[in-house]
């Protein structure tokens, strides 16, 4: 059975100068202990609008662009003059200029149909072309139907006259071209946008050899996943947070060692592992946070995870009080601490187990306290939502925006939500499936009667996850061995007939004869004292059994072959 929490994937890209960040995808956001998650870095687009009024149509437009510091080239938006317009792309590695009349050194990008007239409309062809720093890529956007697919641009001053530019590429002047590589009508200006998405470079994951935009984590336990790259030529980053679901399980069977068809409870008793994340989006820190988390159902905080910022290695102590935070940020006798942690690393994600498992019940309100003791630096927070509201939850915990805290219990910042995952176990979850073998049973709890050693499995999922456990039913061992010594049984191996016989009467209360699989296929109940018994076993097919024999309620075992 293996031990799970949910997990931190924090990926460091930059601060873009047009306050939009990437972002991180996962292949799931929930998935099960020992599961792979993908994690992949997701570039913003965005677009660069030529700076030409439009005075002037033809069906396409050929131009340069020329890399600053290089991007990805995502798609155009244009100016259509008519409905259902049909478009293609074309590109090639160096200007345009001199290729206006062939398709020869072009690639087809792709192509589209049924595209609506209109201002700034995207031309339904996606793209994934790379342009490097310095690099000079030619396009060619037309419309592909009758004479009146037009689409509009303006008459330029000079062809390679710059546009428009930014931080990744400009636009150049061209010229107007008549559909397919037809006539050409120089100077022209491309009228619309250059949908882009930013190179992001230099990336490098922890605990993974990854270097491209995507890593693969198999997630077991708690564990910091950071990746460094560049993004306008600084460092930030972009965090998500995948919950791991562990279910660990334990059968039980009461009682466990049975006499001849007594019966045994079979149970099942589930704990969910698993954890509820706020942000790592940062931005904000101070030496600690305090937070409320509310129970819906009851559950057992077993640790925290927290963001140390800074290089200099953190002291972290955790405290918590019944009820809010609030009104106690300045109180030190209100708190109980409830674990410590030395020489945590700067930058990283920690899981700080408690000392013990903290429960609280349905409905309960608990405050939380997370502070740096050392006094070199900060855990990471994110300005909140507003002190008391929902920050997330999930259906068995709720946590609450709270504020920051410089320590010890002084100075309060209110309105922050610290970076951190509330780690918990909740026993025997709502929505479980359960299913037992052999016995087919699907109940959390069986009673189950049988008349040889037993090994049972029972699995629990919720429709995705799961987790499983064995357990033993064994028959009881065998008479007193003076009892045990005056069984005899003849012949072995026998063909016709099997004969069991005592040197003294016995209280036999039932003889069975089983096969390997615990079926019974032969039995007889005895009267009065017992010494002698016949059993026949012609019909029986060839093999081993097992002969049983309840004497005063404890069982004796003698295993015969038939030929």
């Amino acid at each position: 059975m293996k031990k799970n929490y949910a997990i931190i994937l924090s990926v460091f890209i930059a601060v873009a100068a047009q306050a939009q960040l990437p972002t991180v995808s996962l292949s799931s956001p929930t998935v099960c202990a020992g599961e792979t998650v993908t994690a992949t870095i997701v570039a913003p687009e965005f677009s660069l609008a030529s700076s030409a009024v439009a005075d002037n149509v033809q069906n396409g437009v050929m131009f340069d662009l020329v890399g600053v510091n290089g991007a990805i080239i995502k798609g155009f938006t244009v100016d259509i003059e008519q409905d259902n317009t049909s478009f293609e792309i074309y590109y090639r590695t160096g200007s345009y200029v001199g290729f206006e009349d062939s398709n020869a050194g072009w690639t087809l990008l792709g192509s589209s149909s049924g595209i609506a007239m209109g201002t700034g409309v995207n031309t339904g062809i996606e793209l994934d072309v790379e342009i490097l720093p310095g690099q000079t890529l030619g396009f060619y956007v037309t419309c592909t139907g009758s004479l009146t697919e037009y689409i509009e641009y303006a008459d330029g001053t000079a062809v390679g006259t710059q546009l428009a530019s930014n931080y990744y590429f400009a636009i150049n002047s061209g010229v107007g071209k008549s559909y397919p590589f037809a006539t050409t009508y120089s100077p022209r200006d491309f009228v619309g946008s250059v949908l882009f998405e930013p190179i992001i470079s230099d990336i490098s994951w922890t605990n993974n050899p990854s270097t491209s935009l995507t890593a693969d984590y198999t997630v077991d336990r708690t564990q910091s996943i950071i990746a460094t790259g560049t993004y306008e030529g600084i460092e930030g980053k972009a965090t998500a947070i995948v919950t791991v679901n562990d279910y660990e399980v334990e059968a039980t069977a009461t009682p466990a060692i049975l006499g001849w068809d007594e019966s045994s409870t079979l149970e099942a008793a589930t704990t969910l592992v698993t954890g509820l994340g706020t942000t790592f989006e940062a931005g904000n820190g101070q030496e600690g946070a305090m937070f409320d988390v509310s129970a819906v159902n009851g559950l057992d905080i077993s640790g925290f995870s927290v963001y140390p910022s800074g290089t200099t290695n953190a002291n972290v102590e955790i405290f918590y009080k019944t009820g809010t935070f609030v009104g106690s940020e300045f109180t030190s006798g209100d708190w109980i601490s409830i674990a410590t942690a030395t020489g945590l690393v700067g930058e990283e994600v920690h899981y700080v187990p408690l000392t013990s498992p903290l429960s609280i019940a349905p409905g309960q309100t608990f405050g939380i306290y997370i502070t740096r003791t050392d006094g070199s630096g900060f855990v990471s927070y994110t300005n909140g939502l507003g002190v008391g509201t929902v920050y997330n939850s999930d259906p068995n915990l709720i946590v609450k925006c709270g504020s920051g805290i410089a320590y010890p219990f002084a100075a309060s910042f209110p309105d922050r939500m610290l970076n951190t995952i509330v780690h918990y176990e909740i026993e025997n979850p709502a929505g479980l499936n359960y299913a037992w073998a052999p016995t087919g049973g699907t109940a959390a709890t069986e009673t189950v009667t049988p008349n040889a050693d037993v090994t049972y499995t029972v699995t629990v999922d919720d429709g995705t996850c799961e987790g499983s456990d064995d357990v033993a039913v064994s028959m009881a061992l065998g008479i007193e061995d003076a009892l045990a010594e005056s069984l005899v049984v003849y012949p072995n191996p026998a063909t016709d007939n099997l004969t069991v016989s005592t040197n003294q009467p016995l209280n036999v209360q039932h003889i069975a004869l089983l096969d390997l699989t615990g079926k019974a296929v032969y039995q007889m109940t005895p009267s009065g004292a017992f010494t002698t018994a016949t059993i026949p076993v012609n019909q029986l097919a060839t093999g081993m059994y097992l002969l049983q024999l309840n004497v005063d309620g404890k069982l004796t075992n003698r295993k015969v072959a038939v030929r």
